[in-house]
């Protein structure tokens, strides 16, 4: 077992507590890090997922008549960022609207 410097010390502390339970600490830092990107792109992705289907709902339930089909399927997952820009700049309004009428 190595000793490690004070700064690996800090990113080992950090990476435990994303790596599953049993996970193998022997690996070396760099292997470890990469294992943890991929961990928390699940978890983000899970996050927007729920948060999608959240607000959704939240919608549905102040807005019954609302027609949710249209955004039912999402963006493409290969949606340019420029798209997403302008796709968030075009809703950005309404969203802002919605929020009023909610008391936010």
């Amino acid at each position: 077992m190595t000793l490690l410097t004070g700064a690996e010390a800090q990113v080992d502390a950090v990476l435990a507590a994303f790596e599953p339970e049993g996970a193998a600490a022997t690996e070396d830092l760099e292997a470890r890090l990469e294992a943890t990107r991929g961990w928390l792109e699940v978890f983000a992705r899970k996050v927007a997922d729920d948060t999608a289907q959240y607000t959704l709902g939240l919608m549905k339930s102040y807005y019954p008549e609302v027609d949710l089909e249209q955004v039912g399927d999402g963006l493409a997952p290969d949606t340019s960022d420029l798209a997403w820009s302008d796709y968030l700049t075009d809703a950005q309004p309404i969203a802002v609207r919605v929020a009023a009428d909610l008391n936010l």
